[in-house]
C-alpha cells in the first residue's frame, strides 16, 4: 500500500472508516447480540423475532431506495449528520420501546440509519472519490465495520448481563453522541475546500468526469441491463447468509452446545480476516479490477459453511470465522467496486442505494428463513448445505454475466 496515498488522503480514508465503525449500532451482528434478552421480554419464538425483523428490514429496504438516492443531491456533511442523528434516535428509542409494534418500529429504524444510510455513506464515498485507488479506498473505509465487530460484541454481552440489554443499547447512543460524532464534525469540516479541491487528481474524481467508465448510467438504465439481474442473487447472497448467521449465532452455539461467549469471543478472527483480506483484494481490484475479483466473493462463505456443517467441535468456530471473514473482506471491497466500474460514478448514490436496499432485503429474509427451518427441526447442518448450493449457484451467474456486454432486457 503507498503511503503517501494514505496520508495524502487520511482525512477522507478516516471518514470512510469512521461511518463503517457508526454503522455497527444497526447492523445485524450488533442486534443479533440483544436477541436472546429480547426474545425472553417479549416472549418470542425463533420465528416471531425473525418475523420482527424481516417486517423492519423490509421497510427499510423499500425506503433506502429513495433515502440513499439523495446523497447524490444534497452536500455531504448535511447528509452525513441527518443519518447519524437518526441513528441516535433509534438506538434510544429501541432501549423504551414496550409493545410489539414499537419493537418492528425501531428495528426499521436501525436498519435505515445503521445498516442502510451510515454504511451507504462509506462505501459511496469511497467508490465515488477515488479511481486509481478505489479498490483500496473502499477497503481502508471497511476497517471499520471490522473494528466494530472486533470490539463491540464482547462488550455488549458482558454489559447486557450486568446491566441489562435496554441500559446497554441507550448506552450505544452515548457513544455515538460523545464519540463519534465529533470525529466525524472534525472530519467533515470544510469538505468541499480540503478534500475535494486538494486531493490528487490522480486519485480523486467528481462527479465521474474521469471515472474509467466512459459513461455513467442512470438507474433506470442500470434496471434495463440484463448483467444486473443475473448478479443480484450473487449480490444478495452476503446480505441472506451472513445476516442469518450473525442473527441465529447465539442459537446456533446453543445447537452445538457451545457457549454464547465462545463464539462472540472468535468474533475477532472474523474481523481479522475481514480486515486483512479486503486490503488484499482492494490492492488486486486496483490492478485487474473488480469485474476480475468478484466471481471469487463467495468461495470463502461456501467453506465456512461446510466447516460448520461437519463437525461440533467448538473448534471449528476459528477456521469458521476466518472463511466467514474472508468472504467479508471480499464482499466489502469488490461489490461496491463492480457497481462503480459498470456503471460510472455520476449516479452511484441512487445505483448503490439500489444494491444496498437489495443487501437490506437479503438481510431481512435471510433470519427469518433460518429461523423457520430451525423451528421445523431442520439441523442447522443442512441448512448450510442448502446455503452452499445457493452461493455455487450464484458463483456461476456471476462469471455468465461478467462475460457479456451491456445488454437491454
Amino acid at each position: 500500500m503507498n503511503l503517501n496515498f494514505l496520508i495524502q488522503n487520511i482525512r477522507l480514508l478516516s471518514f470512510g472508516i469512521i461511518m463503517a465503525f457508526t454503522s455497527s449500532f444497526g447492523q445485524t451482528f450488533f442486534i443479533s447480540l440483544f436477541g436472546p434478552s429480547i426474545q425472553l421480554e417479549f416472549g418470542l419464538s425463533h420465528t416471531s423475532w425473525g418475523a420482527v425483523y424481516l417486517i423492519g428490514t423490509l421497510g427499510s429496504a423499500l425506503v433506502l431506495t429513495y433515502s440513499g438516492s439523495l446523497i447524490d443531491y444534497y452536500k455531504l456533511n448535511y447528509y452525513t449528520f441527518f443519518s447519524v442523528f437518526a441513528l441516535i434516535f433509534s438506538c434510544i428509542f429501541i432501549s423504551i420501546i414496550s409493545s410489539y409494534f414499537l419493537l418492528v418500529v425501531a428495528i426499521f429504524f436501525l436498519r435505515q440509519t445503521g445498516q442502510g444510510l451510515t454504511s451507504h455513506i462509506s462505501s459511496t464515498t469511497m467508490a465515488r472519490y477515488f479511481v486509481k485507488k478505489r479498490g483500496t479506498a473502499i477497503a481502508i473505509g471497511s476497517l471499520g465495520m471490522a473494528l466494530g465487530e472486533a470490539v463491540l460484541p464482547v462488550i455488549v454481552v458482558i454489559l447486557i448481563s450486568v446491566i441489562g440489554w435496554r441500559f446497554t443499547y441507550f448506552g450505544s447512543s452515548l457513544v455515538i453522541i460523545f464519540l463519534l460524532l465529533p470525529l466525524i464534525f472534525l472530519l467533515l469540516r470544510k469538505f468541499e475546500t480540503r478534500f475535494v479541491e486538494k486531493i490528487s487528481n490522480a486519485n480523486i474524481v467528481q462527479n465521474g468526469s474521469n471515472d474509467e467508465t466512459s459513461k455513467s448510467f442512470t438507474r433506470l438504465e442500470v434496471l434495463k441491463d440484463l448483467r444486473f439481474y443475473l448478479m443480484v442473487p450473487g449480490l444478495m447472497a452476503p446480505g441472506i447468509i451472513l445476516t442469518a448467521l450473525f442473527f441465529h449465532h447465539l442459537n446456533i452455539a446453543d445447537s452445538k452446545n457451545w457457549s454464547h461467549l465462545w463464539i462472540t469471543g472468535n468474533y475477532f478472527i472474523y474481523s481479522f480476516s475481514v480486515s486483512f483480506i479486503a486490503i488484499v483484494v482492494g490492492g488486486l481490484i486496483d490492478k485487474f479490477t473488480a469485474k476480475v475479483l468478484v466471481i471469487f466473493s463467495l468461495v470463502p462463505l461456501i467453506f465456512s459453511m461446510l466447516c460448520l456443517s461437519f463437525s461440533f467441535n467448538p473448534y471449528i468456530v476459528i477456521p469458521y470465522m476466518f472463511f466467514l471473514g474472508t468472504s467479508s473482506g471480499f464482499t466489502y471491497t469488490s461489490h461496491p467496486a463492480i457497481i462503480a466500474e459498470m456503471y460510472g460514478t455520476k449516479y452511484l448514490g441512487s445505483i448503490k442505494s439500489l444494491l444496498s436496499a437489495l443487501t437490506v432485503f437479503g438481510s431481512a429474509i435471510g433470519p427469518i428463513i433460518l429461523g423457520s427451518l430451525m423451528d421445523l427441526n431442520f439441523s442447522i447442518e443442512s441448512i448450510l448445505i442448502y446455503f452452499s448450493i445457493y452461493s455455487i449457484v450464484c458463483t456461476l451467474l456471476f462469471i455468465f454475466a461478467l462475460q457479456k456486454k451491456y445488454n437491454y432486457v
